[in-house]
């Protein structure tokens, strides 16, 4: 490394960051065959028969590939600081296989998820997981459902609901009242939304809704949003 860039490291804090990164994840650091051990491998196998189609890694059937997904699950917890957290309540929207909150599960985290009824992949590896979830479908301008309790985290991963690859993707109005809706209904106070996009045609928003999300006090790196109302600074 450059000499230039190890001063940059060092003035704007980023090293310290580095450090306090590699710190949790030796400390608390998880593998995929920890997360596999006292799981029934036999289930795992069971579902890449009935569902998995040779060479597929777009449609859902990829997700019969549990290492792949649970090796991703993991960055997706950590960069989330998930391994350093006291415990929470996590919702994840669009929850899919359950891999990420598998791993919240095990990193101490109570995790709920909120999909569709299909594929039946989802539902058993639900249940070969030990997880929990309703099924619901997330529409503009129509509140989530009561949960028993609040969260403190919302996630959404590879956003869908919002009308992905149509032509009524989703503007600042959709979003306002969807972020309004968790604010006032489903996150405890002081909660946090992450969001990261799929792309569009023209990227993953528009001037406009980046725009929307800054206002919002959001922070943004390319796909990836994060939001924590009431007062939190970044």
């Amino acid at each position: 490394m450059r000499l230039s860039r190890k001063i940059e490291k060092l003035t704007t804090g980023e090293a310290w960051s580095s450090a306090v990164d590699a710190y949790y994840r030796l400390s608390r650091s998880l593998t995929v065959p920890q997360l596999l051990k006292g799981l029934d491998q036999s289930e795992f196998e069971r579902l890449r028969v009935k569902y998995g189609v040779e060479g597929e890694t777009k449609a859902w059937q990829k997700y019969v590939d549990e290492k792949r997904w649970l090796r991703l699950a993991i960055e997706q917890a950590q960069e989330l600081h998930l391994d350093r957290r006291r415990p929470s309540r996590i919702l994840d929207l669009g929850s899919g296989a359950g891999y990420f909150l598998y791993v919240c599960k095990r990193l101490g985290h109570d995790g709920f998820g909120l999909d569709l009824d299909w594929p039946a992949l989802y539902f058993e590896t639900f249940k070969l997981l030990g997880l929990r979830r309703v099924i619901w479908h997330i529409d503009p301008y129509v509140p989530l459902p009561a949960f028993p309790a609040r969260f403190d985290l919302v996630t959404a991963f590879a956003i869908c609901f919002n009308a992905h690859e149509t032509d009524h993707v989703w503007g600042p109005k959709e979003w306002q009242f969807f972020l309004d809706n968790l604010e006032k209904n489903v996150l405890k106070p002081g909660g946090e939304v992450f969001l990261s996009l799929n792309p569009e045609p023209y990227g993953h928003y528009t001037p406009e809704l980046r725009d929307f999300f800054l206002q919002r006090g959001a922070r943004i790196d390319r796909q990836k949003i994060w939001l924590k109302f009431q007062g939190f600074e970044f």
